[in-house]
């Protein structure tokens, strides 16, 4: 089985490697059956700085994993109803469009406003100079309330679409919009803060909190969007993707846990730990990783409650197992 090492680990592996003026190699390797036994020299294991912690059974809040694209909202605080922007140009030019059209028939209806009073007060001054009709006046009123009532409608028009796209200034409020299938939504926890993580191997989680977003929805993949706002510090973009994880309801469920950093990953995709199984010894040994909570890995199969795995030096020793005798 081939396996991926890293350039980092050559320093160490470099180290074991080398072998003393006596011929002695620092590190051995053995095979066990199925399990490979790393023994190494007590001034090795010194040099390494190899740091060991129990694997623990824990009660951990059940979540689920989903994708999310990051939006920015239009709308001002508290309300729910004007649209979100995404990351693509046609949904920020058609959006543009809309408020284009909706800025015009406000204009339109001021003009027409404008001229409905003027024709008012000609009616009027006509009428008083008894050259006039009280119908003319009647009708001129009716054109000004006509107007007043079609500004109206243009600004609620307006306000739903929200902000103007790019408006200069000020700092943007950032949401994530996840779609949730409708079949979880009574298993999820819709008030509970959700934790939002970058796509990428040492990317940092950050708890983002439930926010009244506008009703949106898919009838084709039969899902619902939920929002979460993140934090004013986020250095996120307009349609990024995200992976979100949102807590279950119902009680807590015991799980074998440990220290996601010592978790490995081999080309194949399978996950390892080493186990201290001896003074000076280790033993790699198969897990399973059902999900990441916080900086932790919870286990769906993995060394029993108790057996010491390595975190810090984990990487080397995969390093020095797999060059020690090239």
């Amino acid at each position: 089985m081939k396996i991926f090492i890293p350039f980092a680990l050559l320093f160490a592996a470099s180290l074991l490697h080398a072998a003393d003026s006596g011929g002695a190699a620092p590190a051995a390797v053995t095979k066990e059956g199925d399990l490979v036994v790393v023994t190494l020299k007590p001034d090795a294991e010194q040099k390494l700085r190899l740091k060991v912690v129990p694997v623990e059974k824990k009660r951990v809040p059940g979540s689920r994993l989903f994708s999310g694209e990051v939006v920015y909202p239009l709308a001002g605080e508290g309300s729910g109803v004007a649209p979100v922007l995404g990351g693509t140009l046609d949904e920020v030019l058609r959006l543009a469009d809309l408020q284009a059209a909706a800025d015009g028939r406000i204009l339109q209806a001021k003009v027409q406003i404008e001229a409905a009073k003027i024709a008012l007060e000609r009616a009027q001054k006509v009428l008083n100079a008894e050259a006039g009709s009280v119908r003319s006046v009647d009708e001129a009123k009716t054109a000004l309330s006509l107007a007043e009532s079609a500004l109206a409608t243009a600004k609620a028009q307006r306000d739903i679409l929200g902000d103007p796209v790019g408006k200069p200034g000020g700092s943007k409020r950032a949401w994530v919009r996840v779609a949730i299938y409708s079949g979880e939504i009574n298993l999820l926890d819709a008030t509970a803060s959700a934790s939002i993580r970058m796509l990428g191997a040492d990317a940092k989680s950050q708890s983002a909190e439930p926010v009244t977003g506008p009703p949106t929805a898919n009838a084709l993949t039969n899902t619902v969007d939920w929002y979460y706002q993140l934090p004013a510090d986020n250095t996120l973009r307009a349609g990024e993707r995200v992976a979100v994880e949102i807590s279950t309801r119902g009680n807590q469920e015991e799980h074998l846990v440990i220290p996601f950093n010592a978790v490995l990953n081999d080309i194949n995709g399978g996950q390892w730990v080493y186990v201290q199984t001896a003074e000076h010894t280790y033993t790699r040994k198969r897990i399973q990783v059902a999900r990441i909570s916080g900086a932790e890995a919870v286990l769906a199969s993995g060394p029993a409650v108790g057996s010491k795995i390595v975190t810090d030096g984990s990487a080397e020793l995969f390093g020095t197992e797999f060059m020690t005798g090239k």
